[in-house]
C-alpha cells in the first residue's frame, strides 16, 4: 500500500559536527530537498497564492510601472502578490502616461488594456501663449503705425501754421490734436505690447 508523502514523513537529516561538511553524499543533501519542493507543488495545486496580470497597450512598448519597471507591454506576470495597485504605462515616443488602478485577487488574472494617446497639437497653454504672442506683435505694429501717423500729422502742422489765413490756422489746430491722439496711441499701444510680452514671459518660464 502506497504512501502519500508530506513534509513531515521526510526523515530529518542529521549531521554530526564531527563530519565535515563537504564529506556530506549530495544524494543526503538532494532528496530530501526534492521530495519537499515535490509535496509542495502537489499540495498547492489546487490554488497558488499569486495573482496573474496581463497588461498590453497600443502601440506596445510602453514601460509598465508599479513600484518600479516590470518590463514593456505586451507584459504577463503570473507572479503578482495580491492587492490593490496603481499602474502606469510610460511610452518614451511622445505618449502621454496612462494609469489604471486595480485589484488583484489570487488565482485570478486581470487584464489591463490601454490605448495611449499623445498630446494635442496646441494645447490650452500653447493656445494662451499663441495668443499673448499675437497680440504683443499686433500692438507694436499698431504702435509704430501711430507713430508714423504723429510724424506726418506733425509735417502737416508744421506746414499749416506757416501758411497765412484763418483756414491754415484752423487746419494746424487740427493736424496738431490729430498727432497728440496718434502720440497718446502709440503709447498705449508700446505699454500693452510689453504687458503682454511679460505675460507671454510667465507662461514660457514659469507656468
Amino acid at each position: 500500500m502506497k504512501t502519500l508523502l508530506s513534509p513531515l514523513s521526510i526523515p530529518p537529516l542529521s549531521i554530526q559536527t564531527s563530519i565535515p561538511l563537504s564529506l556530506l553524499s549530495i544524494r543526503q543533501l538532494i532528496m530530501p530537498l526534492s521530495l519537499l519542493a515535490f509535496v509542495s507543488g502537489v499540495c498547492g495545486a489546487e490554488g497558488t497564492p499569486y495573482a496573474r496580470l496581463r497588461v498590453d497597450s497600443d502601440p506596445p512598448g510602453a514601460d509598465v510601472v508599479i513600484v518600479a519597471e516590470l518590463g514593456k507591454t505586451p507584459l504577463v506576470n503570473e507572479f503578482v502578490v495580491p492587492g490593490m495597485y496603481r499602474i502606469e504605462l510610460r511610452h518614451e515616443n511622445g505618449y502621454l502616461p496612462a494609469v489604471e488602478e486595480l485589484t488583484l485577487r489570487a488565482d485570478q488574472q486581470a487584464v489591463v488594456s490601454q490605448r495611449l494617446k499623445k498630446p494635442p497639437l496646441f494645447t490650452k497653454r500653447r493656445q494662451i501663449q499663441l495668443a499673448l504672442g499675437a497680440g504683443t506683435a499686433a500692438a507694436f505694429v499698431y504702435a509704430v503705425h501711430e507713430h508714423g501717423e504723429r510724424r506726418a500729422f506733425r509735417e502737416r502742422y508744421y506746414f499749416a501754421n506757416n501758411e497765412e489765413g484763418d483756414n491754415h490756422a484752423q487746419k494746424a489746430e487740427e493736424y496738431l490734436e490729430l498727432s497728440k491722439n496718434a502720440a497718446l496711441k502709440r503709447t498705449l499701444s508700446l505699454i500693452g505690447a510689453g504687458i503682454l510680452s511679460v505675460a507671454l514671459q510667465v507662461t514660457v518660464f514659469i507656468w
